[in-house]
């Protein structure tokens, strides 16, 4: 009988619990461009993610400093996340048996597949964002090959975010920018079929600047019939000639709006031979940004040009439909954990026996479902809902960037630019 107690005081130990770390004073420093508080916060905040939340701690201060130009710490802090995330990735036999019996809380969160994803496409960024264009290159190969890695992993219920559009997009454009033609045209033509499978399943359009593109590369490395192919009305499109592009200027302008979508508590009641058990599982809620679109100004002498950005990379239904795909495979582990739970119950209620058993029985079922069976709503807060992006052709000399977004201006960067040279310009419009 001991020994039964002893189990139910341990599920009390194991049964977890989320991220306290205060977000509202997070975006309200960021809102006031106040980095320098929002690190501080943060490191003082590491404790209220808490053991099981590591993961998170290092993302969010990632995206951070990433957003307040720290490159160098931004890049250190995804790398410690990714190697992380690959760690947790096989959770060990121990962590498992805890969360059969308690909830997945009681696990150290590993991430879901997109956020993991996520970690190389935003260390990509940030090395756009510090220059190192090689880095960033690299980064988005490694993202290719971690969603290969992961597709095939699921014999069944496989993931549809199983390629990314948006980071194959930015590798055809490095690989362009190093003119290496035939690399460039085929990451271009991929994004364009993996674009196909966004629209099927997110409802983003493949970016007109991506067929303008595609196009362009594809003349230059003999595959223009090939390009043709895919799309309809290519005539209609007005595509920068390579030779003309290479003696330009470009400009590639990142837009990141928006929070990403929070995880809820969801519950419902499934019947048993033993009588219905409550089972959990968590849900997205979606927020999306009240300003969406916006416009790339850019200024060079007496000249203006104004580029429409188009949506790349739709993170929220990326991550509904990614959580929706891991459902059925969420599904059976909580059934089999309300089962276990049932047998731990009557183990325990069986050995007290008599009315103390059943008292104990219900209360059981009362702590079972208000306590031990939550939802793991950990997710990462720091990440923007939306990206969107444009590109322009620019005289080589000195210009401004400036962003048109809903009504007002905002100038962003000054530089000079020469023939052939490829410019990152990154706005964080998430707490605005």
């Amino acid at each position: 009988m001991k020994q039964n107690i002893l189990i139910v005081l341990i599920l009390f130990l194991l049964c977890g619990c989320g991220v306290s770390t205060d977000f509202k004073q997070i975006n309200e420093f960021m809102s006031q461009g106040d980095c320098n508080s929002t690190i501080e916060l943060l490191k003082e905040s590491k404790d209220d993610y808490g053991s099981k939340a590591e993961l998170l701690f290092l993302l969010d201060s990632a995206m951070i400093n990433m957003q307040c130009g720290n490159h160098s710490e931004a890049n250190k802090l995804f790398q410690d996340a990714e190697a992380l995330a690959q760690e947790l990735w096989s959770e060990s036999i121990s962590q498992n048996a805890a969360a059969m019996v308690t909830n997945d809380n009681a696990l150290s969160y590993s991430g879901e597949d997109f956020e993991r994803a996520m970690i190389n496409l935003f260390n990509s960024i940030a090395y756009l964002k510090s220059k190192d264009l090689d880095g960033a290159l690299i980064e988005c190969r490694k993202l290719d090959v971690l969603l290969s890695t992961y597709n095939e992993k699921y014999k069944t219920n496989k993931n549809v975010y199983k390629e990314d559009a948006f980071g194959r997009y930015i590798s055809a454009i490095l690989n362009e920018a190093d003119r290496e033609v035939d690399d460039a045209y085929i990451d271009y033509y991929k994004a364009f079929k993996i674009y196909g499978n966004y629209t099927k399943h997110y409802g983003t359009q493949i970016p007109k600047i991506l067929i303008e593109d595609l196009l362009r590369v594809a003349k230059a490395a003999d595959r223009l019939s090939e390009a043709k192919r895919l799309i309809r009305n290519y005539r209609s499109f007005k595509v920068v000639d390579y030779r003309k592009a290479r003696k330009l200027g470009k400009i590639v302008f990142i837009h990141l709006n928006g929070h990403s979508p929070i995880k809820i508590d969801k519950k419902f009641t499934v019947a048993s031979p033993k009588g219905p058990v409550s089972v959990a599982f968590p849900e997205y809620s979606v927020d999306y940004a009240d300003c969406r679109n916006s416009n790339m100004v850019v200024s060079s002498g007496n000249q203006t040009i104004t580029k429409k950005t188009y949506l790349v990379e739709d993170i929220n239904k990326i991550a509904v439909k990614a959580l929706a795909d891991r459902k059925a495979r969420i599904m059976v582990k909580a059934i089999a954990r309300a089962a276990i739970k049932q047998v731990v119950n009557k183990g325990v209620s069986d050995k007290i026996g008599g009315v103390g058993g059943l008292l104990f029985r219900v209360g059981f079922n009362v702590f079972n479902s208000t306590v031990l069976e939550k939802a793991d709503v950990r997710t990462w807060r720091t990440l923007p809902g939306e990206i969107y992006m444009t590109r322009a052709y620019v005289k080589p000399g000195p210009i401004e960037v400036s962003v048109s977004k809903c009504g007002f201006n905002k100038k962003l960067e000054n530089f000079s630019i020469k023939a052939g040279e490829t410019r990152f310009v990154i706005y964080n419009s998430i707490y605005e």
